[in-house]
């Protein structure tokens, strides 16, 4: 079986491709500055559960899946900079669910780059960063389901951080990114925008982080208005985004290790039915447990509000697995030897949409064996 992955000089508009350049050319300076380097690699094998393999909102048809993954970092350090390159490769096979293709969820491949690097000058560090994710499915579902769709993502960013005297630690980033699917075109997006991140100690084990971004997002979904007739009419130019962030983060490390993020959003959007006031809740908590074991549990939920009021449905994200309102993952891993893992992860979404199709509950179930070289 032979797996073809296509790209056009379209597929990554101007802006992100200089954006890509940038982060090049710095990352390769930093390599070039070398006086201590290390590799480490782990690879995962394992078996999930699913309770809703088709993500339907109404029947559901359990299924399992095998997973092989690998991950590679490695780093590059020298007295002034510090460097960092990430590769992932991970693979799921669906068993087939019966007799009939259309009961036959797809197998996904997902493959990730990533790189960064940081560089001091005087009391500053300069960094750049970026990733590409690409993501393809095949065997797939007749059911054509949005969530098995492959795509392209990218993203770079250049950033600058310093002290800020008594504030705390000041960070200055600006991000470029794209997103493009293998058949939903419509959905296809590029964007760019700043932020800004402020850090700072509050006492001996409580830190605290004040973030604010804004992302002008430029969409190939054409703008829809309310007609005469109470349904939506299809004009001729296209989407565009004003998304401000505002996320507050506390950590705590003592006997638990905790991480909580509130999140606000504000998206501004010309298109009818897309802008909305969302509040995001996040936590993240990891303990070590007798017998060297080790939990973490990570929760979330939001509350979304639109700003415009129709009838009918509107579908403002594509992908489930960015689509995810609700959840909750709790893992539990324990080493059997100096290089072996072993691990539980129990996963619970609960997937909300104005499209009903993409309005679901599922329970994943994982157990898998890391070998770390």
């Amino acid at each position: 079986m032979t797996l073809v992955i296509e790209t056009t000089p379209s597929t990554v508009c101007r802006r992100c491709a200089h954006a890509f350049c940038c982060a090049t050319i710095i990352i390769l300076y930093g390599f070039s500055q070398v006086s201590a380097a290390s590799l480490e690699s782990r690879l995962t094998t394992g078996w999930e559960y699913d309770d809703n393999v088709l993500e339907d909102p109404s029947g559901r048809t359990a299924g399992g899946a095998g997973t092989l993954s690998l991950f590679s970092s490695a780093r590059i350090n020298s007295a002034v900079s510090a460097s960092r390159f990430d590769l992932q490769l991970g693979y799921k096979a669906h068993h087939r669910l019966s007799s009939s293709d259309s009961l036959t969820a797809g197998d996904v491949l997902v493959q990730r780059f990533a790189a960064e690097t940081e560089r001091r000058a005087g009391s500053s560090v300069l960094g750049a960063s970026g990733e590409l994710k690409l993501r393809n499915v095949y065997r797939k579902n007749q059911l054509d389901l949005l969530s098995e769709e492959g795509y392209v993502r990218g993203q770079g960013q250049l950033y600058l951080r310093r002290r800020a005297g008594s504030l705390g630690q000041l960070s200055v980033y600006w991000r470029q990114s794209f997103f493009n699917f293998e058949s939903f075109k419509t959905f296809d997006y590029n964007s760019f925008g700043p932020r800004l991140r402020l850090t700072r100690r509050l006492g001996p084990r409580l830190a605290g982080a004040l973030e604010y971004g804004y992302t002008r997002r430029l969409c190939e979904r054409p703008v829809s208005r309310p007609g005469e007739d109470g349904g939506l009419e299809v004009l001729d130019f296209k989407q565009r985004d004003n998304l401000h962030q505002l996320d507050l983060t506390l950590s705590y490390g003592s006997a638990w290790l905790v991480n909580g993020t509130y999140t606000l959003q504000r998206n501004d959007s010309n298109n009818f039915g897309f802008s909305y006031w969302n509040n995001r809740f996040s936590f993240l908590l990891g303990r070590r447990l007798p017998g060297e074991a080790y939990l973490n549990a990570y929760l979330f939920f939001e509350l979304r509000r639109y700003s415009d009021r129709t009838s009918l449905p509107i579908l403002t994200e594509v992908i489930t697995e960015e689509n995810d309102n609700n959840g909750a993952v709790i893992k539990l891993s324990r080493p059997l030897g100096r290089v072996l893992e072993a691990s539980l992860t129990w996963s619970l979404y609960r997937n909300q949409s104005s499209l009903r199709d993409l309005d679901f509950r599922k329970n994943l179930m994982d157990c898998a064996l890391t070998w770390r070289f």
